[in-house]
């Protein structure tokens, strides 16, 4: 026998379609929403680019990609490459690879807490220096989007198979996160986090290099 809906179902089900006081007035997600936005307050992508400092990657159009696209009015490309990591399939497996176990401890630090972490630094890091933040982000959660599990030792085992060895770094930019089409400035960062690679070619990159330690 199906459960009657109870009186906090039926409360739930209510809100679904908002509330608004008329219908000449925006919908509203609580019925005693108090804040309201001016015409004009949102700011496209050019204006959050401006004011970085000397040295910091700006975005520009549709960001320098393998395969053109369009900007987006309100996204820069480096925000656009953010996004897209966060809905990869390949960020978000690293929740099955584990970094560190601690034992007996109970702790155990996947690839995808490591990820978010290094990104909370970098973040730290680049947003007083007056860097580019998205980019930043951008890097720091797709770092380690080419590892492998079992920490650096599968590097090794994986190394017969791969022409030239197998690289986690260069991997996650040019297999693992191939399909996004990110700019080149991110993939670049990505590629070059490790310090056994060369040094990435932009400010937002080498932030990253440092917080992955």
């Amino acid at each position: 026998m199906a459960d009657v809906p109870s009186a906090r179902h039926h409360q739930w089900a209510a809100t679904m379609d908002g509330f608004r006081g008329s219908p000449d007035e925006p919908t509203l997600a609580h019925r005693d929403s108090v804040v309201r936005l001016e015409p004009g307050a949102l700011l496209d992508r050019e204006a959050r680019d401006n004011g970085l400092a000397p040295g910091a990657t700006h975005a520009r159009g549709g960001g320098n990609r393998a395969r053109d696209e369009e900007p987006d009015r309100f996204r820069t490309c480096f925000e656009r490459d953010r996004d897209r990591i966060l809905h990869a399939n390949a960020f978000r497996r690293l929740a099955g690879k584990t970094q560190v176990f601690v034992f007996p401890e109970d702790h155990m630090r996947t690839r995808l807490t490591h990820a978010l972490e290094v990104a909370q630094v970098a973040v730290g890091v680049a947003r007083p220096l007056g860097l580019n933040v998205a980019l930043t982000e951008a890097i720091a959660l797709g770092h380690d989007c080419g590892h492998g599990p079992g920490g650096h030792a599968s590097e090794e085992a994986l190394d017969p198979f791969v022409d030239g060895g197998f690289d986690h770094a260069t991997w996650g930019a040019d297999v693992s996160l191939a399909s996004l089409n990110l700019c080149a400035e991110t993939l670049d960062g990505i590629r070059n986090h490790s310090w056994s690679r060369p040094a990435p070619a932009s400010a937002e990159g080498e932030v990253v290099s440092w917080a992955v330690i």
